[in-house]
């Protein structure tokens, strides 16, 4: 990727600069791998890998790439156990620790490491980073040079360690604004949410979403959904649950999930035929309206509307309004 060379610090500034303003036009899911290719620009590499997992262990739930293939991360969680770089970086967080310095080249060269995970992909220099995050998420930051002629410099490794911060900040600022833009933020309205890998380990979080885990699960593990996920595609319509008095949403985020929860209310005793009137009905439409929007006889909704107030124990669409304002 051209001359080897290490930025000025004003272009490093715009660089952080950028990354952090342009959080808000990037879907979150796209967002690391917009990161390395902005990365790439002033620290040269050849291919890169952003993985990340549940505190230190190296086990990957989520991870992106750059010159690489789908299958790379799970060949690096299966040789992890005979990367000698491993325990460097996981005892040096924060800090590029360069495969050099760990193993000299000529046994590098010579293991079965390399033929087996790095070789295949044309990879001869590698200068890896781990990062430990508030939410307990353990990220790898590797950066990889096809020519073993093109070492990494120590100002380069300096760089990278000066970047890497504000690399994983900044992709965490990008789930931020995605929830704040996105999700209810009403006091009046109980939901929170928070964005998880497949495995429930959270990306980022509202502090309602973790003060209602807290009320509704007490025993819980601080960084990780008590609570399994169901199976979902990255294509896949949201899936709505209800679990321990909490309404439960899952909605697909790429590679990663949108979780929604709120407290059970009054509402959620009503069917779904039942809510869709509500909805229309709150939105100030006639019974003849609401019955010409869901094809129903106007009498049909009337006796669905008498059955609402029954159960919720109201008399009034003031009252409905007012639950539905709650919710």
């Amino acid at each position: 990727m051209g001359n080897r060379k290490v930025e000025s610090s004003a272009n490093i500034d715009e660089f952080i600069s950028h990354l952090y303003r342009s959080a808000a036009r990037i879907a979150p899911n796209q967002y690391r791998v917009w990161a390395l290719e902005q990365l790439s620009q002033v620290i040269d590499f050849d291919a890169a890998f952003w993985g990340t997992g549940n505190q230190a262990s190296i086990h990957f739930h989520y991870a992106d790439h750059l010159g690489l293939d789908e299958h790379y991360a799970q060949r690096l969680t299966e040789t992890i156990e005979i990367n000698p770089i491993k325990e460097q970086v996981i005892k040096n967080l924060s800090k590029p620790i360069d495969m050099s310095d760990v193993i000299s080249d000529e046994m590098f060269y010579q293991s079965s490491l390399y033929t087996r995970l790095f070789q295949p992909y044309g990879i001869e220099r590698i200068l890896a980073t781990g990062h430990l995050d508030k939410n307990g998420l353990y990220s790898l930051l590797s950066l990889y040079r096809f020519d073993r002629e093109q070492v990494f410099t120590q100002a380069e490794q300096e760089l990278q360690q000066h970047l890497t911060f504000h690399l994983v900040s900044a992709a965490s600022h990008a789930f931020f604004l995605h929830l704040h833009a996105d999700l209810p933020q009403s006091p009046s309205q109980q939901a929170a949410s928070a964005i998880c890998d497949r495995l429930g380990c959270f990306h980022e979080v509202q502090p309602r979403f973790v003060s209602l885990l807290n009320e509704y699960f007490p025993e819980r593990a601080a960084t990780i959904l008590p609570f399994d996920m169901p199976q979902l595609s990255p294509d896949s319509d949201p899936v709505t649950l209800e679990i321990n008095k909490l309404a439960i949403s899952f909605k697909p985020l790429g590679d990663l999930v949108v979780v929604n929860l709120r407290p059970l209310g009054p509402l959620d005793l009503l069917s779904s035929r039942e809510q869709q009137i509500v909805e229309q009905i709150c939105k100030g439409l006639s019974f003849k309206e609401v019955a010409k929007l869901l094809s129903l006889a106007p009498s049909t909704v009337s006796n669905h509307l008498y059955r609402v107030y029954d159960k919720l124990a109201i008399t009034s669409r003031t009252e409905l309004a007012q639950l539905v304002d709650n919710k």
